[in-house]
């Protein structure tokens, strides 16, 4: 059965139909994690054969293949597989799901018998030649194309893609509870002085590895992880093959249940392991090259970067594997031991909202504000709370001009937006908070959101949530609420 969309989903497609309308060409729908990516794509499809024409949906792995065919059946349309000597073959269907590999070598055939009157292409920031070619080919034949990514930020994709439509923001899903928030914290920057970069601009994984690999670093992996998120369900990116293999062992000898997988195993080997993950029976799972994409565990409420990176989108797909909300899951707890969340921000934090053109000169980084140097947070004297802005938003200190900040060597400290705190007891905070879930409530929220919210509003949300219950909030609570909103339209509008 078909699931019903959210407003910012049936916006989102009216915005490409318009595009496609008035030809502006080849468009890039851009959802983040959480957005519901694959229900857009499917409404597509159903759009597409309830006017009696055809769609391809394509795709760049096997893993890929089966989701995207389970969702499209599952929703009651009829689906062809595209993809060698697949059991699934039919050019009768009118939806084709494909591998770009497989439909570059059949292409002309199709397209001269089968041909396609909508292509949309997957996870598209992974653009490939063949993509390319047909996308090409496809302006000739009058075909639209619709690119679908969480992070369409690499560099020269608006050398393909006319337009950007950006369906909503990390932020705006936290906020309405369909993400659970992010609690970040972080050590030292690494020092990749000397480290040498890659031809596509970020770090070269095996240098990064002689870095990261140390051991004491790596002993300190485990070691935060047992202070901060032990007993979660935890993803850990590694540098390489080797870097995570040993890091699972690490984990390994301190009596916790981790494994590793890389995207270089074969499909029969990786599988077992990552639906022992899924079921519980693995509690850390470290990796290279393999979940930052198509990968689906809403259990996951821990991430751990140990792999740095300057690229934005690799970030960003990272930090985004443990955001999804599950059954008795508030937040997910960011372990950054790579510095990478103090380069490209936490996951709240405004993004690029056009495609790069290629003309950066970094991997897909783009400048949030190019007259305005970013500020990067700093930790509190007092109780070394990361934070940007005046008031740290743990404790409410207030540093002076110009004092001085130490840091504690390997110590982690949170990250933090900058948020005014207000010193309330427990009883108001509980309050405060069992009047935003009345809100939440009243418009139908999820629960995170409350939580979320009452953290910008005082900094901090009570501990023990599940046994507050809803109240009717009070004028000044409607206050804050309707200020927040009215910033937030005008935050969009100016984007």
């Amino acid at each position: 059965m078909a699931q019903q969309l959210r407003q910012y989903q049936l916006d989102a497609l009216q915005e490409l139909r318009c595009g496609i309308r008035d030809k502006v060409g080849p468009q890039i729908l851009m959802l983040p994690t959480g957005a519901g990516k694959t229900t857009v794509a499917s409404a597509m499809k159903q759009g597409v054969v309830a006017r009696g024409k055809r769609a391809f949906f394509v795709v760049d792995s096997l893993e890929l293949v089966e989701q995207a065919v389970e969702r499209f059946t599952a929703d009651g349309l009829k689906v062809g597989v595209i993809q060698g000597n697949h059991e699934m073959t039919n050019y009768i269907h009118p939806i084709q799901v494909a591998t770009i590999q497989t439909l570059r070598s059949r292409w002309q055939y199709l397209a001269d018998c089968y041909k396609p009157d909508l292509l949309v292409i997957d996870e598209c920031h992974v653009l490939h030649k063949a993509h390319i070619e047909i996308m090409g080919e496809c302006k000739k034949r009058g075909v639209p194309v619709i690119g679908l990514s969480a992070t369409p930020f690499r560099k020269g994709l608006g050398k393909h893609f006319g337009r950007l439509v950006v369906g909503t923001t990390l932020a705006d899903l936290t906020a309405q509870g369909y993400l659970v928030p992010a609690v970040c914290y972080a050590p030292f920057i690494p020092d990749l002085k000397g480290v040498k970069t890659s031809s596509a601009g970020d770090w070269a994984d095996d240098a990064l590895a002689d870095v990261m690999g140390d051991a004491k670093i790596m002993g300190d992996v485990v070691r935060h992880w047992i202070e901060l998120a032990e007993g979660r369900q935890t993803v850990v990116f590694g540098c390489n093959v080797a870097h995570s293999r040993e890091l699972a062992r690490q984990f390994q000898n301190a009596g916790i249940k981790a494994a590793h997988v890389d995207g270089y195993m074969d499909l029969d080997e990786r599988e077992p392991i990552i639906e022992g993950f899924r079921a519980g029976s693995i509690t850390v799972l470290c990796n290279v090259a393999v979940l930052t994409k198509g990968f689906d565990a809403p259990s996951t409420s821990c991430v751990v970067l140990a792999r740095p990176t300057k690229s934005l989108m690799m970030h960003y797909q990272m930090m985004g594997r443990g955001l999804r909300p599950a059954d008795g899951k508030t937040d997910c707890i960011i372990i950054d031991h790579a510095g990478n969340c103090l380069r490209s921000g936490i996951p709240t934090e405004p993004l690029p909202c056009e495609l790069d053109d290629g003309r950066f000169a970094s991997s897909d980084r783009r400048e949030r504000d190019e007259d305005k140097p970013e500020k990067l947070p700093r930790p509190c004297p007092k109780c070394s709370c990361m934070f940007t802005g005046g008031v740290c938003p743990a404790c409410g200190f207030a540093p002076k001009p110009h004092e001085d900040v130490e840091w504690v060597d390997g110590k982690l400290v949170p990250l933090g937006e900058g948020k005014k705190s207000k010193k309330l007891s427990t009883a108001d905070k509980e309050s405060i908070y069992a009047q935003l879930l009345g809100y939440a409530r009243m418009r139908g929220y999820a629960p995170g959101w409350a939580f979320h919210k009452c953290n910008e509003y005082i900094g901090s949300a009570p501990r023990n949530t599940r046994s507050i219950q809803a109240a009717t909030p009070s004028p000044e609570v409607l206050g804050w609420i309707k200020h927040i909103n009215i910033k937030n339209a005008k935050r969009r509008q100016a984007a």
